[in-house]
């Protein structure tokens, strides 16, 4: 693939899936902390914007219940494709178009790194 052929497939695939991208990577990140679950003693209640987007995220609906939303469901699964497809363009495109390949590498390589060793240290 050419470069300008390859920055444009980069740039509308991104830009075609980034809103969807931003709501499950922000929807995802607090519910890394599950900021989205009430306390069963009832100390914390999250906001309903929060609850609203959390469901959006786990069951493809703005509703508790899960219902089957087939074609939101495709939606997010092509985003997932996009986001595998833009990251492995850019990686291509860093190889490509640095002066620096060997810190391109080093990069990648602590991007590995970093979360396998967290991942072992933390038990």
């Amino acid at each position: 693939m050419n470069p300008r052929a390859l920055r444009k497939t980069h740039l509308y695939l991104g830009t075609l899936f980034a809103p969807i991208l931003l709501l499950f990577t922000i929807s995802g990140a607090w519910q890394i902390f599950r900021f989205n679950d009430a306390k069963k003693d009832g100390s914390y209640t999250p906001p309903r914007l929060v609850s609203t987007l959390s469901s959006l995220h786990k069951n493809q609906t703005l509703e508790k219940e899960t219902h089957d939303r087939t074609p939101l469901k495709a939606f997010a699964f092509l985003a997932c494709l996009a986001l595998v497809s833009t990251t492995l363009l850019g990686i291509v495109m860093a190889y490509r178009f640095t002066a620096s390949p060997v810190t391109v590498t080093l990069c990648l390589l602590a991007g590995i790194g970093i979360p396998v060793a967290l991942a072992y240290l933390i038990p």
